[in-house]
């Protein structure tokens, strides 16, 4: 039989099918470049902010947050959604999918801060309001709810308070603002 007849055009199926394979192929390498292009641009990215020391600020005005990680991650996964786009660009089928990833990943972002920032935000604020009031200082006991304790820290987004046996207690800023609490100043007992 010659294959020439078979893959023609005019004698069926395997020509078509042949493109499609040839295009899926390209599709699945350019998804594995992607991939470690995208893991390798992450890493970068997080050596970038470890030089920078942008934790040691954030530690300085008392907020636990890792921006290594998150800049490592954010650029991953950006990388491996273009890496995804191109691909289906590479295969034809760009505008349907990529309208329903670009809702998709709307929704994801709007969901993931809506999710972080409600109690962040309240700390935030209460925080604020405690440093900028000045009733509570360092050292001063405080008794809040069922907890009681010497002030060691005031922080942004939370207060710790050592307690008589010398554990460390932390007490979010918010909750302060909203309950009842009781202040020793220091020195008084």
């Amino acid at each position: 039989m010659d294959w020439s007849q078979i893959f023609s055009p005019e004698n069926g199926v395997l020509l078509p099918l042949w493109g499609i394979l040839i295009k899926l192929f390209g599709a699945i390498v350019i998804g594995i470049i992607g991939f470690f292009l995208s893991k390798a641009l992450g890493k970068a990215a997080k050596h970038i902010v470890q030089s920078l020391e942008l934790r040691k600020q954030f530690k300085k005005a008392g907020i636990r947050f890792n921006p290594e990680t998150m800049a490592e991650n954010v650029l991953k996964y950006l990388g491996y959604l273009g890496t995804f786009i191109v691909a289906l660009n590479y295969l034809g089928i760009t505008p349907v999918i990529l309208n329903i990833i670009f809702i998709g990943v709307i929704i994801i972002i709007i969901l993931t801060l809506f999710l972080t920032l409600k109690d962040f935000v309240p700390n935030i604020i209460a925080g604020i309001h405690l440093i900028a009031i000045n009733k509570l200082k360092k050292g001063d006991s405080i008794k809040v709810k069922d907890v009681s304790g010497k002030i060691s820290e005031i922080s942004l987004t939370e207060t710790t308070l050592l307690s008589k046996s010398g554990n460390k207690i932390i007490i979010p800023n918010s909750t302060i603002m909203k309950e009842q609490i009781t202040i020793t100043p220091k020195g008084r007992k």
